[in-house]
């Protein structure tokens, strides 16, 4: 049987994300897939898995590394966030990219796609203020992109504070 949960982590909260569903998954929950703030379970009480997220482009020989390393390719998100797993005990099993520098990399990829993002947000919102009139519609909107800001922002100030802390 399959169960949704819908949950928001932050891009820069991958850590929290990889603990999450290797939590679900010691309840029997077993990540699928994750669809817009979705995320999809199977149910099997019997295994257990441990989840690792990555963020890059990927191509076959990536997906072939992460293969020969003993992880299991489980669902992709907007074609950078890759989601693995392996059963929860295996031996010899280890994050793969887990070393400061790969790391590093990885958020500073994360970051510049990110900002490129935020600023094509920005720029498409320009209509919204040199039509600006008042209107409830508008207010709501403009409540709603400053919301997104914040949390762009938010995840920027994180995103630094650990580039910062991996490039010491």
């Amino acid at each position: 049987m399959t169960i949704k949960r819908f949950k928001l982590f932050l891009a820069s909260s991958i850590e929290k994300e990889e603990e999450w569903l290797t939590e679900m998954s010691k309840r029997g929950l077993h990540f699928k897939k994750y669809r817009l703030f979705t995320y999809y379970f199977d149910e099997n009480p019997d295994e257990s898995y441990i989840y690792q997220i990555d963020f890059r482009e990927a191509d076959d020989d990536y997906f072939q590394l992460y293969q020969d390393a003993g992880w299991q390719y489980v669902d992709s998100s907007i074609k950078r966030f890759h989601y693995f797993c392996t059963k929860a005990g295996t031996e010899g099993s280890k994050k793969i990219y887990s070393d400061r520098e790969s790391v590093k990399e990885t958020l500073q990829r994360m970051m510049a796609f990110y900002i490129a993002i935020f600023f094509a947000m920005i720029t498409s919102q320009i209509g919204l203020i040199v039509t600006w009139e008042g209107w409830t519609i508008q207010v709501i909107l403009a409540v709603f992109i400053a919301i997104v800001i914040i949390l762009y922002l938010y995840m920027f100030y994180t995103l630094k504070r650990k580039i910062n802390y991996y490039y010491k």
